[in-house]
């Protein structure tokens, strides 16, 4: 008979100290980590010491935590989140607001290495000047694998100019991202991305943690105005449309009952201003801007032929002795 395998003890350690944090904290993020480095992660922890805690563990362990959890805290959608876990991924506890702890995470870019075998998503440029780099046989390499335009000084390898050595789409081989990384190149933005995240209860997925707010709050005013209008046509009567439905109805009941064949002294001043608007439509029609145009020609013939009855004034010295 076979013996039940024995869990080991770091295993059962590592569910204990998963479901004290799922206890701790009211926030669990799940953070992709296979385009991350040690480094990165290490730097993220002192920056989020005392607000949020990120553990990386293994998946399985992860998700039996999670399982426990789920049993002992009867706590909504964390089945959503044991779903949401990729392969490689760090759980990040903490009661910060998940948007938040994205704005830290957005304010701490890093800037990496290519990754050998992979394409690259920017334009990757080597600056001219000094590498640090000696003489030998790192010349080759930076000549053959890159191309890059060398010199000697100083019994150190300069480049001559800036040069680009990959456009953004180009494979970068396993011999480039070597060279690359001993030049110190490090040309592609990294930044740690919340996944998914679970918060008592509430799941927020990735296209919503870093959904372009603005943008969102645009398009629901648009929205809305839209609404109102459709619902101004139909009248439909609600908070938002009452008021405008009133001054609509006010307007079209003044315009039949201006057309009817009666006179109603409380409408004397509609009676007027439509009166003045049809008289205003009628002048433009018939004079057009015939009216003023004949006005300002009299009145300039009228100036011209005061200026000639006025007498002329005797101009020099003479007039100064009468």
């Amino acid at each position: 008979m076979i013996g039940k395998k024995e869990i080991p003890q770091w295993k059962s350690d590592e569910v204990t100290q998963l479901i004290d944090l799922c206890n701790q904290y009211k926030t669990i993020s799940v953070i992709e980590v296979a385009k991350l480095n040690d480094k990165q992660i290490q730097e993220m922890r002192k920056i989020l010491r005392g607000n949020a805690v990120i553990r990386m563990s293994k998946k399985n362990l992860q998700l039996r935590a999670i399982e426990k959890f789920k049993k002992e805290s009867k706590k909504s959608n964390l089945e959503e989140l044991e779903r949401n876990i990729p392969g490689q991924a760090a759980l990040c506890f903490t009661n910060m607001d998940i948007f938040e702890l994205k704005e830290v995470f957005n304010d701490n870019l890093w800037m990496v290495p290519a990754k050998p075998d992979e394409v690259s998503p920017v334009d990757i440029w080597v600056p001219a000047g000094d590498t640090g780099l000696p003489t030998g046989q790192v010349i080759s390499e930076l000549n053959m694998t890159l191309r890059l335009p060398t010199r000697i000084q100083n019994d150190t390898i300069w480049i001559r100019e800036d040069t680009r050595t990959h456009k953004a789409g180009d494979f970068v081989n396993v011999k480039q991202a070597a060279v690359l990384k001993k030049l110190g190149i490090n040309p592609i933005e990294s930044l740690i991305k919340i996944k998914f995240a679970w918060s008592d209860g509430d799941i927020f997925s990735e296209d919503i943690i870093y959904m372009d707010i603005e943008a969102f709050i645009q398009d629901f005013i648009l929205a809305h105005s839209s609404a109102q209008k459709v619902a101004l046509e139909l009248g439909i009567i609600a908070d938002e449309t009452i008021k405008s439905l009133i001054q609509k109805a006010y307007r079209e009941s003044i315009a039949v009952l201006i057309e009817l064949p009666v006179y109603i002294g409380e409408m004397r001043d509609e009676y007027f201003a439509r009166a003045v608007a049809n008289a205003n439509l009628l002048n433009s029609m018939i004079f057009g801007e015939g009216i003023q145009a004949t006005l300002k020609t009299e009145e300039k013939k009228e100036k011209e032929k005061e200026s000639k009855e006025e007498p002329e004034e005797d101009v020099g010295i003479g007039s100064l002795f009468g």
